[in-house]
């Protein structure tokens, strides 16, 4: 009896099914109408799929996307549909289009196509995977990539940061309010209406207007349509104290880069602001909420609160960690629908028979909303003291700047810290009109609502990484309640909820 290999039923799936063309470009630039990379691509794809005597399905071209990026739209709808069943494999015009990964996760993306069934061809490179030989082979190809893109990176990293010390915005959009003489200068003070509208923006929002408002006054004063993100971006941008600095994470600051347009205690006082506004990631920018455990619910592996954003092929709603794999190496991910009704399940488990009665709980909300405030700008003041206490390069050049800055830094936060203890211990909590079932689980409370009941009885919500494909979402989320009863939050157990509305 002669047995059918895996190698055998690959390449028979592999000759009886289609496979994905995917071409991806890092960077557009000013190209788009000059752009032929998409079309060698394609082209060259078609002429391998021809010779391996398979069909090609063409993708939509990945333009502006990294091969380093874990994370890519087109390519996680491809992988889906392998996994699926729906397609055999990928072809690219080289492996560096696959992936310019860091290993470990380059490992996982092969691993989820080849453990599918999926084969990987390349159209510029000749490997048979099959073989102990050809996947060293491949690998050396997936090194090359890679190692390309890190040599890449340490060079444009000394390029930013020589540029930002040296005072010269990387951005090519400058701030409202500046202007640059010509291209890699420093930046300079725009008009004085134009500097006397950024002040006033900052004003009104720091005393709790909204973006919609702030967004009136910045049309009404210059003459010009705009948007509320970019308000936003202007209410948020350190440039206009005086900060240049480049990167998501802190990669880049120069504290001194730019003049200053507004000083820092206003500033923070609109960062505070900013921060109740959003309530800790879960809502928009005009203030409501859109996800019900956004910003609840934290990552295992590194702490942060996770977002929710639509992603893959059906653009489904999810939770996931918003760090990078640069910054978090066990990145959490999971289903926000399923997330959501786990812990409304042992909310309502928890809360038994007080879950169907209606209960009140009294909550001072004017002192609420200033504590919230305070807390707020503390963490803000920690984050500035740790953000300049780790500028190592700071202290080598100019040791005195360096402690000076970080002087003024721990001031504030023991200001901070001693308007946040004048303000005393937390009250108690709040919640909604009604019970705590028809809370988590009519249409007649707004998310918004759902969120505020939810911070009182939850203590925590960890996710972690799928341990394994396919995994309950009790093996992926830990839901810990403020105690072990209802009754322990308030003296008579069947006062927990009147009022959710604030």
């Amino acid at each position: 009896m002669v047995r059918e290999s895996t190698t055998d039923r690959t390449k028979l799936q592999a000759s009886s099914k289609r496979f994905a063309g995917y071409v991806r470009v890092s960077r557009v630039g000013e190209r788009d109408e000059r752009l032929r990379s998409p079309e060698i691509q394609a082209s060259a794809i078609a002429v391998k799929a021809t010779a391996a005597g398979v069909d090609v399905e063409m993708f939509e071209p990945e333009l502006d996307v990294s091969g380093s990026k874990k994370n890519r739209a087109v390519l996680d709808a491809i992988v889906e549909r392998i996994e699926a069943g729906e397609l055999a494999g990928i072809i690219v015009y080289n492996l560096s289009r696959l992936s310019r990964l860091a290993p470990r996760d380059r490992i996982e993306l092969v691993e989820r196509i080849e453990n599918a069934g999926g084969v990987i061809l390349s159209a510029s490179e000749s490997f048979d995977a099959t073989t102990p030989e050809g996947r060293f082979q491949r690998d050396l190809f997936f090194g090359i990539a890679r190692m390309q893109w890190e040599q890449a990176a340490e060079t444009l990293a000394a390029v930013k940061a020589n540029a930002i010390e040296k005072k010269r915005p990387i951005k090519a959009r400058i701030p409202f309010g500046y202007r640059q003489p010509k291209r890699g200068a420093e930046l300079e003070l725009g008009p004085d209406d134009e500097l006397d509208v950024v002040r006033e923006l900052y004003a009104l929002r720091a005393a709790g207007a909204s973006y919609g408002d702030c967004l009136e006054h910045f049309e009404r004063s210059t003459g010009r349509r705009s948007y509320r993100s970019t308000v936003r971006g202007i209410l948020e941008n350190r440039t206009y104290i005086g900060e240049l600095r480049y990167g998501r994470e802190l990669e880049l600051v120069n504290v001194d880069g730019a003049p200053a347009i507004v000083d820092a205690e206003l500033f923070d006082a609109v960062q505070a602001v900013n921060g109740v506004r959003s309530r800790a990631g879960g809502v928009n920018v005009g203030g409501k909420a859109k996800s019900l455990l956004a910003g609840i619910a934290k990552c295992e592996g590194c702490g942060r609160g996770l977002v929710c954003s639509q992603t893959g092929s059906l653009r489904k709603w999810s939770y996931k960690c918003p760090n990078d794999t640069r910054h978090c190496s066990a990145r959490a991910f999971i289903d926000a629908a399923v997330l959501d009704a786990h812990v409304i399940e042992r909310v309502l488990e928890w809360c038994g028979p007080v879950a169907d009665e209606l209960v009140e709980l009294e909550l001072e909300l004017d002192a609420a909303g200033e504590r919230e405030l305070a807390d707020r700008r503390l963490a803000e003041a920690v984050a500035r003291e740790v953000e300049w206490a780790g500028n190592l390069e700071l202290e080598e050049q100019n040791p005195e700047a360096y402690r000076t800055g970080l002087d003024a830094r721990r001031a504030r936060v023991e200001l901070r810290r001693s308007e946040r203890e004048a303000l005393g211990a937390s009250s108690e909590l709040e919640l909604a009109r009604g019970t705590v079932r028809e809370a988590l689980t009519s249409d007649g409370y707004s998310v918004d609502e759902r969120r505020r009941l939810l911070s009182i009885v939850l203590a925590g919500v960890v996710v972690r990484r799928t341990p394994r494909r396919g995994a309950s979402v009790v093996e992926r989320a830990d839901v810990e309640l403020a105690s072990s009863s209802p009754s322990s939050i308030t003296e008579n157990p069947t006062e927990l909820v009147e009022q959710a509305g604030p």
